[in-house]
């Protein structure tokens, strides 16, 4: 069924615009926050793994507890996206857990994200995570390539069974037909399972009309740039919220 955080709903009409923050320093990312906030973005990522301080408990603590204030009203993602996944941060799965579990016993992330097919218990670090307060998006990241569609759905439907609040699908495109196979699975995936929100992706510039058709085909959130991207082919996230909008007036109508 829809996730609701905030008074906002997931998986409902327009797709939801997400704005990462990859800012390395604790007063830049401060910064990127109060503006995005002030800007009246709905849901923010905070990229984790950008963050210098990253692996000082004492610090992330208290950074997180300062975001948490300053997104009263804004639903806040917390990923540490690693470089199994084309992130950040290099970690042990151990590193890992320990982690993401400390983020969520701050009860100051409404999402945490976990790279499902990174863990070999990834279904009981979801819950513990719930347990602790957190909304889950169990994901998975292809930088290389756009898997067959059998091979993407599989994915989709195992993070399904994880348990996870949402599931997301980021893939690379190599030409057109990836893109469609990926809106195909998009589209075969939000029918069989209506009640489970859901965010694909086709990244790059071959990739782009996956990041606004989502009200059509069943993706809920789609990511857009503030200062800096942090994933090839995302748009401006103004210029996505006006696209999603007149979109979203002509699907309607």
């Amino acid at each position: 069924m829809p996730v609701i955080v905030k008074g906002q709903m997931l998986d409902y009409g327009t797709p939801m615009v997400c704005v990462p923050v990859v800012d390395q320093k604790k007063a830049d990312i401060i910064a990127s926050v109060d503006a995005l906030v002030s800007g009246g973005i709905k849901m923010i990522e905070w990229r984790a793994d950008f963050y210098e301080a990253l692996l000082d408990e004492g610090a992330l603590k208290e950074l997180l507890e300062i975001l948490r204030d300053k997104t009263k009203e804004t639903i806040l993602l917390v990923t540490v996206r690693t470089s199994l996944e084309g992130g950040n941060v290099t970690l042990d799965e151990t590193e890992r857990i320990h982690l993401l579990e400390g983020i969520a016993k701050t009860h100051c992330a409404d999402f945490v994200d976990v790279e499902y097919f990174t863990y070999r218990e990834p279904t009981a670090l979801i819950h513990t995570l719930q347990q602790h307060g957190a909304l889950v998006i169990a994901s998975h990241h292809n930088f290389a390539e756009t898997p067959s569609t059998e091979h993407m759905l599989s994915a989709l439907e195992e993070m399904a069974r994880g348990d996870a609040d949402v599931v997301k699908l980021a893939v690379m495109p190599q030409k057109i037909k990836d893109l469609l196979d990926l809106l195909q699975v998009t589209e075969e995936f939000h029918y069989r399972y209506k009640d489970m929100p859901l965010i694909t992706m086709s990244m790059g510039r071959i990739g782009m009309l996956s990041r606004i058709s989502g009200e059509i085909f069943g993706s809920c959130v789609t990511f857009g740039s503030g200062k800096e991207a942090s994933a090839p082919g995302q748009l401006n996230y103004q210029d996505l919220e006006e696209i999603l909008a007149m979109m979203h007036r002509y699907y309607e109508a």
